[in-house]
């Protein structure tokens, strides 16, 4: 049984490297790269920060390239289902796999060590980092442990300590309900986010409390016929928000701000722009406040993404010229540096706007293509833009897009 190390070897192959030009950048044989590639070795200690260099990735996602090991196909297998039903390619929910165990081993004690809360903290921090630089299978794969331990931790806490172990619990069921969301399952992702909701309300935590009801709401989103019920979760939490919050709290700001980018993009895609706008103004000036784009809570809310979520309604609106307005004049090098996975989103949402503006599937391609280069897991993993990516396939023009056929076979879409 033949294995294979499919990311690794994608994100060569989209920075246009062969496997010789790879080796001679690192000093190495061929055959070291193609054992690597194979699983058959693991790189040195002191291979991996020249091959974190090399392919343009953190020593956390190399890390995560390296674990991710799988059965290759044979040349021109479907993946799963998909030959039998292509549509069921958009998600990802094999992913999940051991955070659906783990979310159902009710009775299963942690089987690694205890850990302290400042341990749990970093731990939990980290599968947030991982996150937003669009690391999405070592976050699948952190997510078990960390919920573990986040748990046990939260369970034997007291006094003061206590209140401190049930957000790092809200937090890390949060992490849990965005990477269930991205890859669109929302059964998951509401589960996790009520998981959240409950541990954000023991440790009286309202910004946290915020954040998970907007989890809920992307859940919901999700799952068919529940998009009303994701609307009032949402316009009642910024109503609840509006009362209560001290607008000199940031991470107050910054819950209320997301809900409002939220409610314009659900808004928008309800087929009223007006109230989107509505949304989108108070949250410029909740941003305003702000001061410059932050990372509270991990929800990367400022001025710049205000901006991404103005383009991200436009096209829910299926105003593509007024996204692609929009997106020529973002700048997002303004975002902190972690919000890799939002920079890479703007090309998927400008993706489907040249979609529907002229139907140039050769610009949307080259979109796509920016995105896998700034953060490959964003095209291969999201159900955005996997689904755009089966679009294109059905439309596709060989000699006028002729990179799209390998992007989707990297997604996994074709193999």
């Amino acid at each position: 049984m033949a294995l294979k190390r499919h990311r690794l070897c994608q994100r060569r192959k989209a920075l246009g490297y062969s496997q010789e030009r790879l080796a001679e950048i690192l000093g190495v044989e061929r055959s070291t790269v193609v054992r690597w590639e194979n699983a058959e070795t693991d790189p040195q200690p002191w291979h991996r920060t020249r091959i974190a260099s090399a392919l343009g990735v953190t020593l956390e996602q190399l890390d995560g390239m390296l674990v991710d090991v799988s059965v290759a196909a044979h040349r021109g297998q479907a993946m799963g289902d998909e030959t039998r039903n292509p549509a069921s390619g958009a998600a990802r929910p094999d992913m999940l796999s051991d955070l659906r165990t783990f979310l159902t081993s009710y009775l299963t004690a942690p089987t690694a060590p205890a850990q302290s809360l400042v341990e749990v903290r970093r731990s939990v921090g980290r599968v947030h980092n991982l996150y937003q630089r669009a690391s999405y299978t070592s976050v699948a794969r952190l997510l078990p442990d960390v919920l573990s331990q986040a748990t046990e931790v939260s369970s034997r806490s007291t006094g003061m300590h206590r209140s401190r172990a049930f957000r790092l619990l809200a937090a890390a069921y949060i992490a849990a309900s965005k990477l269930a969301a991205k890859v669109g399952d929302g059964d998951t992702a509401q589960l996790t986010a009520d998981r959240a909701a409950t541990a954000a309300r023991l440790a009286d935590d309202q910004a946290l409390a915020a954040i998970a009801a907007y989890q809920v709401a992307c859940g919901l989103m999700r799952l068919p016929g529940r998009a009303t019920e994701a609307e009032q979760v949402v316009r009642t939490s910024i109503a609840r928000l509006t009362s209560a919050a001290p607008a000199s709290d940031p991470d107050m700001l910054s819950a209320q701000g997301a809900l409002l980018l939220l409610a314009a993009v659900m808004t928008a895609g309800q087929g009223n722009p007006k109230e989107a706008g509505q949304f989108l103004t108070q949250a410029e000036g909740l941003a305003t406040t702000l001061g410059f784009d932050r990372n509270r809570l991990w929800t990367g809310f400022g001025p710049t993404n205000v901006v991404i979520h103005a383009v991200s309604a436009a096209v829910r609106a299926g105003n593509a010229d007024r996204a692609l307005e929009i997106g020529a004049r973002l700048d997002t090098s303004r975002l902190p540096t972690v919000l890799v996975g939002r920079r890479a989103q703007v090309h998927v949402d400008l993706a489907a706007a040249v979609m529907m503006s002229s139907g140039d599937r050769t610009v949307s391609v080259l979109h796509l293509l920016e995105a896998e280069r700034i953060a490959a897991e964003v095209v291969h993993a999201s159900v955005q833009a996997r689904t755009l990516l089966l679009d294109l396939l059905a439309k596709e023009r060989r000699a006028a897009t002729p990179g799209l056929r390998p992007l989707a076979e990297r997604a996994g879409l074709l193999a």
